[in-house]
């Protein structure tokens, strides 16, 4: 059974509106189920295993076919306590032996009904924020790719594609909207954030780098960067190192010594 997994949407957008709880979404088999349900229980038993068999792996169907059992055994208490009461009217039963069938019968079939009216409201609610978070992410943040928007509903690629098809057929998105198979991918064009120093851009493509010590290296974007040169000073002889495109004074004898 396919677990939903969906994370919480962000605060509805001013001015779009909030999705309403869905309904049951029954077809004319779930009424031929609830028909027998309350009938004859057993064959509804069996339609509504074998619907919930063959149609659970899909989410809108999940509320649908928990009601649908729900109602199984709603209907098997109806039929036997109706079949118990005439049993009494015909003098069959004695009326202590009837309230102690009721009993049972309410310990077999209402508690499990009841367990299952509650799973069935839960999954109801859990349809209706899994619709939301779709109509959010392909709506509001125009987000069109279906590998992407599986990563953030939690959902397998092949569920996607179904949700979006029920939500177009329920009218809750327009049936115009087209997804692409894939992820989304980044904008070539914007640069990778620096994640040491916010504010400035990768070097990859920039127009300058940044040493250890803090002094900048100008670069053009393609070539090498420029590194300091270790010069002898044209005054005395002595070695001195110099920063790219700046000139110094020597240590020693104070002469000008340009980088080249």
């Amino acid at each position: 059974m396919n677990r939903l997994n969906i994370q919480e949407p962000s605060p509805t957008p001013a001015g779009s509106a909030a999705v309403p709880l869905i309904k049951l979404d029954r077809t004319g088999f779930d009424y031929v189920i609830l028909a027998a349900a309350y009938l004859f229980m057993p064959i509804g038993f069996v339609l509504a295993l074998l619907r919930l068999i063959l149609t659970h792996y899909k989410n809108h169907r999940k509320p649908t076919n928990l009601n649908l059992i729900m109602h199984v055994f709603f209907g098997g208490f109806v039929e036997l306590s109706i079949a118990m009461f005439v049993d009494t009217m015909s003098g069959n039963t004695g009326t202590s032996d009837l309230l102690t069938i009721q009993i049972f019968l309410a310990v077999i079939f209402l508690i499990p009904a009841f367990i299952l009216a509650s799973v069935t409201a839960k999954a109801k609610y859990t349809l209706s924020k899994l619709n939301t978070a779709y109509i959010e992410l392909i709506q509001t943040k125009n987000i069109r790719y279906v590998g992407s928007i599986a990563e953030r509903i939690g959902q397998s690629e092949s569920d996607v594609r179904r949700d979006v098809q029920y939500l177009k057929n329920k009218g809750l998105l327009d049936i115009d909207i087209v997804l692409f198979e894939g992820r989304q991918m980044p904008d070539p064009s914007m640069a990778a954030p620096n994640l040491v120093h916010s504010g400035r851009t990768s070097g990859f493509g920039g127009t300058e780098r940044t040493q250890a010590s803090g002094q900048q290296i100008p670069t053009q974007s393609g070539s090498q960067p420029q590194l300091p040169k270790s010069i002898r000073c044209p005054g005395c002889g002595a070695q001195n190192t110099v920063q790219p495109s700046q000139s110094k004074s020597c240590d020693y004898c104070g002469t000008t010594i340009a980088y080249s």
